[in-house]
């Protein structure tokens, strides 16, 4: 996707709903933190697996930082993790995180209630939180994803690091994602 996608779908004038019952990464998961509203099943598996192709230069790291905080934004972006939508209820970065079987249900609740609004509240109210976030820095988004692009596309790998691009030239696809995810494996218990 491109970074006028993004631009367009964050600052696009009526309520946009995100319903994430079973993966969102990468550009998925990007929007489902920039939706207005978004509801997450607890067994969703959200974050940014493509920073262990090429680092964690990846994604709108303004927008990361400011809905997910630094420390989890720096968690997930340095380590390509993913996480559930249970692991992250507690802290509230959703609408709503549900059963998956109920998250349908509950974003058409969401969308109907949406929808009894005044529509020109609501985009006066989308405005107002736009240009709150703007005043906070978010406007430096779109220079910094620039920038980060740029660095990240002229990465260079020494010898016992992994390289995606190479391993999936050398062995195939699957192979490369095998060999990823071998590479990344690390046991939860520090042995």
């Amino acid at each position: 996707m491109s970074f006028g996608f993004y631009h367009d779908f964050l600052y696009f004038p009526k309520v946009t709903v995100a319903q994430v019952e079973t993966y969102a990464f990468g550009g998925g998961f990007e929007l489902a933190l920039m939706a207005d509203l978004a509801v997450v099943g607890r067994g969703a598996k959200l974050g940014m697996p493509g920073a262990q192709l090429l680092g964690p230069a990846l994604g709108n790291l303004h927008l990361f930082f400011h809905r997910l905080g630094p420390v989890l934004s720096r968690r997930l972006l340095l380590t390509g993790e993913a996480i559930t939508g249970a692991e992250i209820e507690p802290l509230g970065l959703f609408t709503e995180v549900c059963d998956d079987r109920d998250v349908a249900a509950r974003t058409e609740h969401w969308a109907q209630r949406v929808t009894r609004m005044p529509a020109d509240g609501l985009a006066i109210a989308k405005t107002g939180f736009n240009l709150v976030e703007q005043t906070q820095g978010y406007v430096g988004e779109e220079a910094t994803g620039f920038l980060m692009h740029a660095f990240s596309t002229n990465l260079r790998f020494e010898a016992d690091e992994f390289n995606f691009v190479k391993e999936r030239a050398k062995h195939g696809t699957s192979a490369a994602f095998k060999l990823r995810d071998e590479h990344f494996s690390v046991p939860s218990d520090g042995a």
